[in-house]
């Protein structure tokens, strides 16, 4: 798509708006790019400015509509703006930054989604895919903004990109040769409204593939499931519970791949590298995408074995006095706590709380099934989740103002043999700017632990 001198409209200059701007720029575009954040606060986008592109911070005003033939939306932009209402009316297109680099992208994209799990079995896919000798690019919602990297990956075999719901909002032809949709639980209700709009976002991952290429679903989640009727590609499916005809399965505790009456097997499910059912369920959906793939067998089995996840996802910190300390800050929904709880068998003294999604945490407590012996609270959720916890009979829980006070509160009240788990149940933005940086605050304050 020719964009050279065009009037393109870059909303949000978080790290998908920035990477947005500079590849149009570089297009020949002519850009404006505004954020509600003041320029003090985005000081480090000023340099943009030395580009050519005309900076607006503090607002979108809808004078920015009066020249403008496209809008590059950034995935933490809501979608209902007033300046995106008045955009629609007047028949000018919205995009997402995703979508801007389908249209550059010449590598095959594989793209993943999902509540949970995206980033791991992305992670894990181009790990397969890297061990059998094929140049890949990682990107999306990982943390590598997708148009950043198109340029690069022109001579590589697969873009393997994390989706999010908040991307595929505002996609047009956005089509990838493989599909994923892991799970799809209640999240992002904040945003959405309602849960079958969230459903709707992820489903359109699906909306535009042809019989040439394939989807990847879990059978397990009946949402996903679902699915299968709107589609047209070929399906992949995988399942933990039944025996499929064609797809990926558990047999006598071995995975296997099932196709033309045909039995492989790949390897026992103990020796996966990544434990717990929900990991399980990541892995199996990465040997979907091998097979698709035709990876050599040999080779996905020895990845699988040899991967042990990815930071802020059950990560081991540290253990100190016999208590183990563990870094799940990448469980953003209370989905992922739960599975988080569920994947350990010690006692867990657990620290929980964040920004309000409007979540509803009652799966999440029950979850706790005598495992968790102390829940400690932060953030803006914590008096909800206090609420809720005494509702379903769980008493124990004290209350933080800081994540560093937190981990102090948790270590006195561990004993040898239990684990201190980050497990948020909420995202970060309340107290920090991603659940990352929570993460490396929680690693940075055990280490600063006396045993």
């Amino acid at each position: 798509m020719d964009l050279k001198g065009k009037h393109v409209l870059i909303l949000g200059l978080a790290r998908s708006g920035v990477a947005a701007t500079i590849e149009l720029t570089n297009l020949g575009a002519k850009v404006t790019a505004s954020d509600m954040k003041s320029k003090e606060e985005l000081k480090d986008t000023v340099f943009l400015e030395n580009c050519g592109v005309q900076l607006v911070y503090g607002g979108h005003p809808l004078t920015l509509l009066n020249k403008c033939d496209l809008i590059v939306l950034s995935p933490g932009v809501p979608s209902d703006l007033e300046i995106l209402e008045e955009a629609r009316k007047r028949d000018i297109p919205v995009v997402s930054e995703l979508e801007l680099g389908f249209w550059f992208a010449k590598a095959p994209i594989i793209a993943v989604t999902g509540t949970n799990g995206k980033t791991t079995t992305t992670t894990l896919i181009g790990e397969i895919l890297k061990n059998d000798g094929k140049n890949i690019t990682l990107a999306g919602n990982i943390g590598i903004p997708l148009v950043r990297e198109v340029e690069k990956a022109e001579n590589k075999d697969y873009l393997v990109v994390e989706v999010s719901s908040f991307q595929l909002e505002n996609i047009m032809h956005f089509k990838p040769k493989v599909s994923v949709i892991l799970n799809i639980t209640e999240d992002h209700l904040n945003r959405h409204k309602t849960f079958e709009n969230y459903i709707e976002a992820k489903a359109r991952i699906l909306e535009n593939l042809t019989e040439e290429e394939y989807a990847v679903l879990n059978y397990d989640d009946p949402i996903v499931k679902s699915l299968v009727k709107r589609v047209k590609p070929r399906i992949l499916p995988f399942s933990q519970k039944e025996e499929l005809i064609r797809g990926i399965y558990i047999k006598n505790g071995v995975i296997v791949i099932r196709e033309n009456g045909k039995i492989y097997p790949i390897l026992k499910a103990e020796e996966l590298g990544i434990k717990g059912s929900h990991n399980l369920e990541n892995a199996m959906a990465a040997v979907c995408v091998a097979w698709i793939c035709r990876i050599n067998l040999n080779n996905m089995a020895e990845t699988l074995k040899d991967f042990r996840g990815v930071e802020h996802r059950l990560e081991y910190v540290k253990n100190i006095a016999g208590v183990k300390f563990i870094n799940d800050s990448k469980a953003t929904n209370p989905d992922a706590a739960q599975k988080a709880i569920e994947a350990l068998k010690e006692p867990i003294v657990l620290i929980a709380g964040g920004y309000d999604k409007k979540s509803d945490y009652s799966g999440f407590i029950k979850a706790f099934n005598g495992k968790v012996k102390k829940l400690i609270l932060i953030g803006d959720t914590a008096v909800d989740i206090e609420s809720c916890a005494l509702k379903h009979g769980f008493y124990d829980i004290e209350k933080s103002t800081s994540l560093q006070e937190a981990v102090k509160l948790a270590f006195s009240a561990a004993i040898p043999g239990d684990i201190v788990l980050l497990s948020p149940a909420c995202a970060s933005w309340d107290m920090f700017e991603s659940f990352e940086e929570r993460g490396r605050i929680f690693k940075e304050t055990v280490h600063s632990l006396k045993g």
